[in-house]
């Protein structure tokens, strides 16, 4: 061990030479690293993606039997619209609409005056979008607005 000072400084001078060597390989180990997770992460919205495709598969296969059930049963529910022409569309105002006239197997859709979707009625009770985050009228088409202006 009496020869540890000098050790040191070859150690030290192998380390100085081999620098240039290692220092471009930690920004090219961080790139790698990123590329990496790039990569995982879009192998697992790939994955992600076929997975809701599989799922949408089988509701769309299940919403066939059950219509071919309620055919071969003979109940088939029915989509009618009712327009509220008192109403216009507010989160803070909820429209009450008369429920009672219709049977529990109808589904009405519901728009207020200017023809824009509010909600729906199905199994007699009145469903308000805004109680259901807009999921109620989604897929609805909006109606033509009311023209009130008279013509001459």
């Amino acid at each position: 061990m009496t020869y540890k000072k000098q050790m040191g400084l070859a150690v030290a001078g192998l380390a100085i030479c081999a620098m240039p060597v290692f220092l471009p390989l930690v920004p090219k180990t961080a790139a790698w690293m990123e590329s990496e997770r790039v990569k995982a992460e879009s192998q697992l919205q790939a994955e992600n993606l076929e997975t809701r495709e599989q799922l949408q598969r089988k509701r769309i296969e299940e919403r066939g039997k059950t219509s071919e059930s309620l055919l071969a049963a003979g109940v088939l529910p029915t989509t009618k619209s009712v327009r509220l022409t008192n109403y216009f569309d507010s989160s803070k105002k909820r429209p009450r609409p008369d429920t009672s006239v219709y049977q529990a197997d109808e589904i009405i859709n519901v728009f207020d005056a200017t023809g824009f979707c509010i909600g729906r009625i199905e199994e007699g009770r009145f469903k308000w979008k805004y109680d259901y985050q807009g999921n109620i009228c989604e897929g609805v088409q909006n109606v033509e607005s009311i023209n009130r202006s008279k013509k001459s």
